[in-house]
C-alpha cells in the first residue's frame, strides 16, 4: 500500500507545483513536503508531515504510523489543491 499511496502523493505534488505556476508568486519550499521520523523518551516514534511554504505557510501534522503519516499527506494536498483550485478560479488569476 506504502507504494501505491507514495505514487498518488507524487502526482499531487506535481499537480500542486502546476497549480502554483499559474499563480506566480511562490517560493521553492512552497513545492516540499516532508514526513519527519521522530524518537523520543524510549516511546514508539512518530511521524510528522510538514511543509514551510510561502503559500500555505506552516504545516505540522503528527501520526502514529508511516502509514497513517502518508495518507495523512495525500489527504492534506488533495485539500489544499482544491482549495487552491477554489481560489484560483475565484480571483481568475491566471
Amino acid at each position: 500500500m506504502s507504494d501505491i499511496l507514495i505514487e498518488e502523493i507524487t502526482k499531487l505534488t506535481e499537480e500542486w507545483y502546476m497549480l502554483l505556476g499559474k499563480i506566480g508568486h511562490f517560493k521553492d519550499r512552497d513545492n516540499h513536503w516532508y514526513i519527519e521520523t521522530k524518537w523520543s523518551y524510549g516511546q514508539s516514534p512518530k511521524y510528522a508531515v510538514q511543509h514551510w511554504g510561502y503559500v500555505l505557510d506552516h504545516i505540522v501534522e503528527e501520526f502514529d504510523s508511516y502509514e497513517n503519516a502518508l495518507v495523512g499527506l495525500k489527504n492534506i494536498l488533495t485539500e489544499k489543491i482544491k482549495e487552491e483550485k477554489e481560489w484560483q478560479e475565484k480571483n481568475d488569476e491566471w
